[in-house]
């Protein structure tokens, strides 16, 4: 019997990814190999990413290696697809005030791993970071990103860098999109070779009119 949630979705993934066809380059037509993100440089840390470090020190100070992109393959592909959606199904959304009621523990934001099977937008981020590098995914190129969504109110997902561009994770979307796809405000990301240090995105990668006029030139699925 399974001791945690996290524990049953990672042997669940890596059952599923083993099924699969083996490792081959994915057809790239009509997907834009360049669709990256712009970062400027280092900013501020979320209180909920230092909260969480405090709990889990050895996923966070520590250098990751060189930032990476990784070759988007139909195995990896399948990776991805298969641990966002079991994520996504398997964890029933919350907010952390009534799972945790941090208010009266004068606790800001509180990012965990959601292993009593619930938990909201930082807890589906982290989880499957985590789950892609049980499945072999290097974390250098999982970063977890704060962005404002579609209500202009603060939302973490995981953005996934690979040779087709940054593809988003999101708790809120049942496809893998491509970063300028989710119309959201992009504010910050961890760097790839240290996951306690988090970057800025550029002013362009910022105004949401900029987004939107790049969405309507989506790219198709890998």
């Amino acid at each position: 019997m399974f001791r945690t949630i996290a524990a049953a979705l990672a042997t669940l993934s890596l059952a599923l990814i083993a099924q699969g066809a083996s490792a081959s380059p994915h057809a790239k037509a009509g997907f834009e190999p360049r669709a990256y993100a712009e970062t400027t440089g280092a900013t501020s840390v979320p209180i909920g990413w230092h909260l969480f470090c405090k709990e889990h020190t050895v996923e966070c100070h520590q250098a990751s290696g060189s930032a990476q992109n990784v070759t988007l393959t139909e195995q990896n592909w399948k990776t991805l697809i298969e641990i966002d959606r079991l994520v996504n199904q398997n964890i029933a959304g919350i907010s952390d005030e009534d799972h945790y009621h941090i208010r009266a523990k004068g606790i800001a934001n509180w990012w965990t791993y959601p292993d009593d099977g619930m938990g909201n937008c930082n807890d589906y981020a982290i989880l499957k970071k985590r789950l892609l590098v049980e499945a072999g995914w290097p974390s250098s190129s999982l970063f977890l990103t704060v962005v404002l969504d579609h209500h202009n109110e603060g939302h973490l997902i995981l953005m996934a860098r690979t040779d087709r561009g940054d593809l988003i994770l999101d708790n809120l979307e049942d496809k893998v999109l491509l970063w300028y796809q989710t119309g959201y405000t992009f504010l910050k990301r961890q760097a790839g070779d240290d996951p306690d240090t988090w970057l800025s995105f550029s002013n362009d990668v910022r105004n949401l009119d900029k987004v939107a006029a790049l969405s309507s030139t989506a790219a198709q699925q890998p």
